[in-house]
């Protein structure tokens, strides 16, 4: 049901209303994209191919088996990788948001053109972009029966590892039998166990230049390095613990592809807000609140008033990363009860739950 809303004595439909806020986010996306970040983040793989020592900048922020993929971009001459970056990030990220089930032309081009979508993309945020497509590909998998492919998905989730982690204890606590978890660990090993062994032929010591570099991070903006530096370790993996928490509470009332999302747009909590595109991550929530039809214009209105937050930040020389928070309190409609129309994809109600653990198979 596509009902119509009403706004100053107007009656519209939601899809329509929805079109006007994207049309309406046009003009301050134009005057403010291009102020968003630096654009460098896919420096650190081009650097690796040409032959600079992995550690030597701060920009070298994950490990390098994370880059490997990439690297090949440094072959390209001259400038050729920051024209290419971008169109490997929309690659992604598109794909990925398809994946958490954007399929709407107005959903999937409200959470592109928002802020922290068009972040990841003017930043060529690798990282972001895959672990939302590795994240949004093994909960499709999961629901597809396709237990290799939720394999590579949580490979590729890696990426971001501070943020895909709670999401993962979810996707573990869904339901599953043991061969078929034997299959997504060995999937993801064929994947990640390569790229490690290969890292330490391009350079033996980038575990210990990682480890030496992984500190400075403490000191970057965000509620997570703040917890950090406040409250220790322990206390972080608490509230990791706490965002997992909340995406298993969610688990007993929606599908985990709802589940998973909530967990996912929380822990942009928990990560440092480097840039726009440090709450690309909420979107996946945004897409699958805007199943139910009573929020399908939500991400179009959310992106519009992001980008009016971001026009303030910028003019006022405030962290224009702190929109982030902005989407990630966007994900309140998954704390409600799922709509009736998604009633037949419920995982089992609470009574039910336990039946959500791991279990042996009995084929």
């Amino acid at each position: 049901m596509r009902g119509p809303v009403s706004s100053w004595g107007l009656r519209v439909s939601r899809p329509t209303l929805a079109w006007l806020a994207i049309a309406a986010s046009l003009p301050l996306l134009v005057l403010c994209a291009s102020r968003l970040s630096s654009g460098f983040d896919y420096w650190p793989a081009v650097a690796i191919e040409r032959h600079v020592p992995y550690g030597t900048s701060f920009i070298f922020a994950y490990p390098l088996p994370i880059y490997l993929p990439f690297a090949p971009l440094g072959l390209l001459p001259g400038s050729l990788p920051q024209l290419v970056a971008p169109i490997v990030c929309f690659a992604f990220l598109a794909s990925g948001l398809w994946l958490w089930g954007a399929r709407r032309g107005w959903v999937i081009g409200a959470a592109l053109l928002s802020p922290v979508g068009v972040g990841v993309l003017v930043n060529s945020n690798f990282n972001s972009a895959v672990s939302l497509f590795g994240l949004g590909l093994a909960t499709w998998a999961k629901r597809a029966g396709h237990h290799p492919l939720v394999g590579l998905g949580v490979a590729l989730s890696l990426w971001r590892p501070t943020n895909c982690l709670p999401a993962l204890v979810v996707l573990l606590l869904s339901g599953w039998r043991w061969r078929d978890l034997v299959h997504v660990v060995v999937a993801a090993a064929l994947f990640i166990v390569p790229l490690t062994a290969l890292a330490f032929v391009v350079q033996p010591d980038w575990l210990s230049v990682y480890l030496q570099v992984l500190p400075v991070y403490r000191g970057w903006a965000g509620l997570g390095p703040h917890l950090l530096n406040s409250g220790g370790p322990i206390a972080y993996a608490a509230a990791q613990l706490a965002v997992a928490g909340a995406g298993v509470w969610v688990l007993r009332r929606r599908p985990v592809e709802d589940a998973a999302a909530l967990s996912l747009a929380l822990s942009v909590l928990l990560a440092t807000t480097a840039g726009a595109y440090s709450g690309a991550l909420a979107l996946p929530a945004l897409v699958r609140a805007a199943s139910d039809e009573r929020y399908t214009a939500l991400p179009a209105l959310a992106s519009l008033v992001g980008w009016g937050q971001v026009a303030v930040l910028l003019a006022i020389g405030f962290p224009v990363g702190v929109v982030s928070y902005w989407f990630v309190v966007q994900a309140y409609p998954l704390l409600g009860k799922a709509p009736p129309e998604l009633e037949s994809r419920h995982v089992q109600a609470s009574g039910e739950w336990a039946r959500n653990v791991v279990v042996p198979s009995r084929r």
